[in-house]
């Protein structure tokens, strides 16, 4: 199994409860526009401890986003007749207007594929 993905053992340890209230403790530090250092202080929380959710809540998030980062689509023979909007979960947004042919897609797409590798 490559190191990136959890195991099996890993996800069963998960609670969600735990990641839901770090992940608003964590917005709500940011909000309040505290240290780290003070607001923990504040709310009674460990600073080592928020520190180590902030660091897990963004590896867990990385995880998500290239686990989905790129969908298999069928690619028109003939020039688009309509533009499209490609919008990639990380925010990437690709713009095809008509015209566009098959080639210049497929090589825009793969440079895309290869980047988020």
């Amino acid at each position: 199994m490559p190191a990136s993905q959890p195991t099996q053992r890993a996800d069963q340890r998960r609670n969600p409860d735990r990641e839901s209230f770090w992940r608003t403790t964590i917005s709500d530090r940011m909000q309040s526009g505290l240290s780290i250092r003070a607001f923990c202080e504040r709310e009674g929380l460990s600073e080592p401890t928020y520190h180590y959710w902030r660091r897990e809540l963004k590896k867990r998030d990385a995880e998500n986003t290239v686990a989905t980062s790129f969908l298999p689509i069928e690619v028109p023979r003939q020039p688009l007749p309509t533009p499209i909007e490609i919008v990639f979960s990380h925010g990437t947004t690709v713009r095809v207007g008509n015209g566009c042919d098959q080639t210049t897609l497929e090589t825009v797409l793969a440079a895309l594929e290869q980047r988020a590798c």
